[in-house]
């Protein structure tokens, strides 16, 4: 009896031993299942979080470029936008006493103005040399989705000449203020070396004009000292 009582403790003993034996090694495996990444993976995951918030990305939602400049492929050089009110407008062309100056009033929504557009930059380097100046005046809103359509289309246009650009909420008050006629566009002014109004084309249905009528009126004052 006594003999059957020590066997059936060894076999306990030995069914438990197994049985820690077996536990051990279930823990050993699920630990080494899982092990930190090796420090090579380690780095390239950090990496590609690290591309995401660097300066080189831009905040979501914001313009890549300035809404003032865009600079050409070869970054030599730039179309630019400068917002004016009738005042700055008025003293912008007085700065230019002494030359000849076209104004191109203009608008993005105006499909007669941007047709019309590249005679105006073509008139500004065939007369650049005779004192002539082109300045070109948008009279889209001010709102930033419009000024991103002006610049847009200027850079499509190459428009190295003066570009100045509506700053008034009132549009209505702004057309009023440039005296721009029946507030019909596209609208064109001419100014004399003496900085004084010489023409104006645009907005009277009876005095229709042409490109060459606006052409003839440079040269006109072109002659005239």
């Amino acid at each position: 009896m006594l003999n059957g009582t020590r066997f059936e403790t060894a076999r306990v003993r030995t069914a438990w031993l197994a049985s820690c034996m077996f536990l051990t090694a279930t823990l050993l495996a699920g630990c080494a299942g899982n092990e930190p990444p090796a420090a090579s993976s380690g780095t390239a995951g950090a990496g590609a979080s690290g591309a995401a918030n660097t300066s080189e990305s831009p905040p979501r939602g914001k313009p890549l470029v300035a809404p003032s400049a865009v600079a050409d492929a070869h970054g030599t050089s730039q179309v630019k936008v400068e917002p004016a009110s009738p005042e700055e407008y008025q003293k912008y062309v007085a700065s230019q006493r002494g030359k000849v100056v076209l104004v191109d009033f203009w608008a993005t929504y105006c499909l007669p103005c941007r047709e019309k557009f590249p005679r105006t930059l073509a008139l500004a380097k065939k007369y650049a040399d005779q004192g002539f100046t082109a300045v070109s005046m948008s009279m889209d809103s001010p709102d930033p989705s419009y000024q991103k359509k002006i610049l847009e289309f200027l850079t499509q246009q190459n428009s190295e000449i003066k570009n100045l650009a509506n700053r008034l909420e009132d549009t209505d008050a702004a057309f009023a203020a440039l005296d721009i006629d029946g507030g019909a566009l596209p609208h064109y002014k001419i100014y004399g070396r003496n900085g004084k109004l010489r023409n104006k084309f645009g907005g009277d249905p009876d005095h229709p004009f042409d490109d060459a009528d606006i052409e003839k009126a440079v040269v006109a004052a072109l002659k005239e000292q």
